[in-house]
């Protein structure tokens, strides 16, 4: 039991962006990591003629199992996570940023009117405006999609792009 101690000291002496971007990485993989058989029976739906109908869904996802195997819900998963984690650990790192920015500026703003932290006042404002929350994520969303669209663009092309039948897979590099 004790190597489980060493990480979580490992992780708490780490800066407080990097712990933010491991957690905001790991939780966005995980997130799709749960709806990728969806998101593949999307982009099935999106690269056919069928017609998209919600009651078919589970036939297709049996029909993939079936000729494809369980692990083929998941194919394209990979070049997925290679995206998701630095988009959702930017995502999550600058949205905290400017929250604790926001809520120090909110103290500092108590302590010049001289108001401690106990009183009815400073309870009642604690947190973010409606206004301060929809910027942070709106700055968060911007910043997390500039920085990581090359890797969505790739990611869109790979999923489009026909290749030759006896052309080997390059993969997402290349």
């Amino acid at each position: 039991s004790e190597p489980v101690y060493e990480i979580r000291d490992d992780l708490v002496k780490l800066p407080k962006e990097v712990r933010n971007l491991l957690a905001g990485g790991i939780a966005g993989m995980a997130a799709k990591s749960v709806v990728a058989p969806l998101d593949r029976i999307k982009i099935l739906y999106q690269v056919s003629s069928a017609e998209f109908k919600l009651l078919n869904v589970p036939n297709v996802a049996k029909n993939i199992v079936q000729n494809e195997g369980l692990a083929a819900l998941w194919k394209g998963n990979t070049a997925t996570m290679i995206r998701v984690f630095p988009y959702s650990g930017i995502q999550f790192t600058v949205y905290d940023r400017c929250k604790t920015h926001f809520l120090r500026k909110h103290e500092q703003e108590r302590h010049s009117a001289g108001l401690s932290n106990n009183s009815e006042t400073a309870r009642r404002n604690w947190g973010l405006s409606p206004l301060e929350s929809l910027s942070s994520g709106m700055l968060a969303g911007t910043i997390s999609v500039i920085l990581t669209y090359p890797l969505d663009l790739t990611r869109a092309q790979m999923a489009v792009v026909k290749r030759h039948r006896n052309a080997p897979n390059r993969g997402f590099m290349g």
